[in-house]
């Protein structure tokens, strides 16, 4: 049987209603700086979001969160005091290794930069009483933040190591994406309204443009599903990935790794972009629009249905409902499908051969997401509530007719199941991506 999902159909429905509005004022009355409108749509999909899953589904009161609100404890303003250490140590930590290494730009470091500038009057005393009203109903309160301060000032040379991996893990995996999807969306704000006379040039026009809408959107809940790491809306990192492999699938689709995925090193593009071409195509000409739009929308989908958890390398609850129903990493089918839409190489005027590198690059992309899907499967395998999800998506899976052709693309769990033994109820099912 499929387990619950940690995340909820009518969230996400607000939650893109919502963002979808504040979208909309945007491209009518934009904010004066791409910064404030980049923060103003994050707290137009926040907001809403976070308090129907606060006061509606009562998520804080879930036993994942790891909090007793039956009888909450005096707090200690001691402990509470390394916690906020520890967090303040955290965050300085970050600032330094990007203004010494230079993971990104200045300029790209900017934009996160004044965000929390900005955001800092408002934000340090909420984290204050954030932390104090955590502390009194954790059920095991030395976390992470905990370990970190009393380490700091010498009152546990021998912390939790294992527990202080996974922490400070979890906040490299935050500190290292979360300025530069905040930087990206930024980026992305001062086109929607310049570039809202698309939608009347055209169909080709307007199609890349609402792509352009639904990529604003989609970094959107991204920035918000790496700022929301919290207890309190049972979206913290259960686990970060552990598996150095995984990191190098990922790492390399972003920057300053990216060279592999972005065609740097090989062209996924031949140069001409599918708007330029695709109008040569009289019987393609819709159907391929409708696909373009379509697979950013099973992407943007797939990310709006984690509500508040969604983050690379990190296991912040299972997510069976949604496009996770219908087949496992339908993200990653999403964006496949997207990059070979907009690359078109054989649909292209161009030699064979760049026709034929080209698309090969394309092959190589999809090995790069495919090898992400298969370690996060690994990863997250190590709870049960996916091992039954993924052993369900075996026999339920939209992609089942395909693994009679690819059996490699089967689900096995850690024990060697893979929900078709003849005893497994349904086990006499196709098996699935």
């Amino acid at each position: 049987m499929k387990p619950t999902s940690v995340a909820s159909n009518v969230s996400t429905v607000i939650g893109v209603l919502a963002l979808t509005t504040g979208v909309i004022i945007q491209i009518g009355n934009p904010s004066e700086t791409k910064v404030a409108a980049a923060l103003f749509l994050v707290f137009c999909y926040v907001i809403p979001v976070a308090l129907y899953e606060t006061l509606v589904l009562k998520v804080h009161k879930r036993a994942s969160t790891g909090l007793d609100w039956s009888k909450p404890r005096a707090g200690d303003p001691g402990r509470v005091a390394l916690k906020l250490l520890g967090f303040v140590a955290v965050i300085a930590a970050i600032m330094a290794i990007h203004s010494v290494f230079r993971i990104y730009s200045v300029r790209r470091l900017m934009d996160p930069m004044v965000a929390m500038i900005m955001l800092a009057p408002f934000v340090i005393p909420m984290i204050v009483l954030y932390f104090w009203h955590v502390d009194r109903r954790m059920v095991s309160p030395r976390d992470g933040y905990w370990h970190m301060g009393a380490w700091i000032v010498g009152r546990n040379r021998d912390p939790d190591w294992p527990l202080m991996k996974n922490f400070v893990l979890g906040w490299v995996i935050k500190g290292f994406f979360l300025p530069v999807m905040f930087a990206y969306l930024a980026a992305n704000m001062p086109g929607l309204s310049a570039r809202a006379g698309q939608m009347t040039e055209g169909p080709v026009m307007a199609v890349a443009y609402l792509a352009k809408v639904m990529v604003v959107m989609e970094l959107t809940i991204v920035v918000v599903g790496y700022t929301m790491t919290a207890r309190l809306f049972d979206a913290h990192i259960r686990s970060p990935n552990g598996y150095l492999a995984a990191w190098v699938v990922t790492m390399i689709c972003y920057e300053p790794f990216n060279k592999v995925t972005s065609g740097r090193i090989y062209a996924r593009h031949t140069g001409q972009s599918w708007s330029d071409v695709i109008g040569d195509y009289q019987l393609l000409f819709w159907p391929w629009l409708v696909l373009i739009i379509a697979s950013f929308f099973v992407w943007m989908w797939s990310t709006a249905i984690f509500g508040l958890r969604w983050s690379n390398l990190t296991h912040r609850g299972i997510i069976t409902n949604g496009p996770y129903a219908l087949s496992k990493h339908p993200d990653y089918v999403a964006k496949s499908t997207f990059f070979w839409l907009t690359a078109a190489p054989f649909l292209t005027a161009v030699t064979a051969w760049t026709a034929i590198t080209a698309t090969l690059a394309l092959v190589v992309t999809n090995l790069v997401y495919f090898g992400r899907a298969r370690m996060e499967e690994k990863h997250l395998s190590e709870d049960p509530d996916y091992v039954a999800y993924a052993l369900e998506m075996n026999r339920r899976s939209i992609f089942r007719p395909l693994a009679r052709w690819v059996p490699y693309l089967i689900y096995t769990a850690p024990d060697g199941r893979n929900g078709l033994e003849p005893e497994h109820p349904g086990g006499l099912a196709h098996p699935a991506e």
